[in-house]
């Protein structure tokens, strides 16, 4: 399975899932044989009234929602009970149902019978009745999918996003290329002259990827029916992720303008990372930089001495700082590198800085070829030391120790 596919599907397993445990019978019952099921339904309703509407107006079972099943732990509920509040259709009140139900052991059995006489109810259902809850119950599956793709697509395709929502053109009118004629699996082959041969490449390759493909004509269908349908779209943007995803669309965002084109693919999220972390730590500025010193020369550490582990890698800084006055400057210096997280960010900014504030400061819409190109060459040369297990052209000066 390729990687991308795999991400992919990893992702949407965690966030939709089939909804096991509901199921429309095909046969009918008339009412009268329920045997109480309906007063049996009446004594939840008085206990659990919202849940025995949702239901019944067609929402997935809670096990569906949270996307867990009858023999999870508590531990495993609060963890999808987190991860669903922030990327679901399902409407808040019924998240948070679904975690008070499933979390407590009384009430998850309570709901296994809901959904078990409800179950029984379903065969009084005539055929419209039973056809249209089952319609109710496949959109909410459908548009939770929807949902969980394009918060995938967010999380992981912002250069994209970034180019759609300022209006440049899509990958297709850049290769000259009809969508709408390519046939399934069909090759994309760039036939417009005068495109920049590495501009062309990199789409390519993203649309000659089957799962790419499938991402990126995905996000081309939703976003452009929600600007279709939706007057207010441009001012809606501003909750997808990206830099500056906000501005409203510009038609000619980037036309002609290949090399910057490219470096959006190649370097969306270098700068979106770049943004983040200078504004998160801002007070990290007197320690980044050629001229400065760093959170390392004020523990008198040096890069490379701190090794891969993180248990062994705390034992080191830990010793450095042990040694060391007790001043602001040092205290500050070890609440930083003590922490893995906080060490991974600071050393990317190391690494990283001194080319990405250049490409960051670029204004690609004014900026020319030659200029563009030239942030290109260093952002290119670091990062491939980088990949190949070096330490980053833009870090060397932190070598003197």
């Amino acid at each position: 399975m390729a990687e991308e596919k795999k991400a992919y599907e990893e992702w949407m397993e965690l966030y939709t899932c089939d909804d096991l445990y509901w199921k429309v019978p095909t046969r009918y019952m008339d009412r009268s044989r329920g045997g109480g099921q309906e007063k049996k339904m009446e004594k939840f309703d008085r206990l659990y009234p919202e849940c025995v509407d949702d239901i019944f107006e067609g929402l997935p079972t809670y096990y569906c929602v949270l996307c867990v099943s009858k023999n999870d732990s508590r531990e495993a509920i609060e963890k999808a009970y987190e991860r669903k509040k922030n990327c679901s259709v399902y409407p808040e009140e019924v998240i948070e149902r679904a975690y008070e139900m499933l979390s407590d052991k009384e009430k998850r059995s309570a709901y296994d019978e809901i959904i078990r006489v409800f179950h029984k109810i379903l065969l009084a259902f005539t055929a419209v009745e039973k056809r249209e809850i089952m319609e109710d119950h496949d959109d909410w599956l459908e548009r939770e999918k929807k949902r969980a793709a394009m918060e995938y697509i967010m999380e992981n395709r912002g250069a994209w996003l970034y180019l759609f929502s300022r209006g440049a053109p899509t990958f297709y009118k850049l290769l000259g290329v009809n969508r709408a004629k390519l046939k399934n699996g069909e090759e994309v082959k760039c036939k417009k002259k005068n495109v920049d041969p590495g501009l062309a490449e990199e789409i390519c390759r993203i649309l000659n990827n089957p799962q790419l493909r499938f991402e990126y004509d995905f996000m081309l269908d939703e976003l452009s029916r929600f600007f279709d349908e939706n007057p207010f779209a441009n001012e809606l943007l501003q909750g997808l992720r990206g830099r500056e995803a906000s501005h409203r669309r510009k038609k000619a965002f980037l036309k002609d303008k290949d090399a910057a084109y490219l470096m959006v693919l190649k370097y969306h999220d270098y700068l979106e990372k770049y943004e983040m972390i200078k504004n998160k730590h801002q007070d990290w500025k007197e320690y980044t930089g050629d001229k400065n010193k760093t959170f390392y020369d004020v523990l008198n550490l040096g890069v490379a001495s701190i090794p891969p582990d993180k248990r062994e890698a705390e034992t080191v800084i830990r010793n450095a700082y042990k040694d060391k006055k007790r001043t602001e400057e040092v205290n500050f210096a070890y609440s930083v590198l003590k922490n893995s997280r906080l060490r991974e960010d600071y050393d990317w900014l190391l690494r990283h800085e001194k080319w990405v504030s250049v490409m960051y400061e670029l204004d690609i819409e004014e900026a020319d070829e030659m200029q563009i190109n030239e942030v290109m060459e260093i952002a290119d040369a670091v990062v491939m030391d980088v990949k190949t297990g070096g330490k980053g052209l833009s870090i060397t000066f932190l070598t003197k120790k």
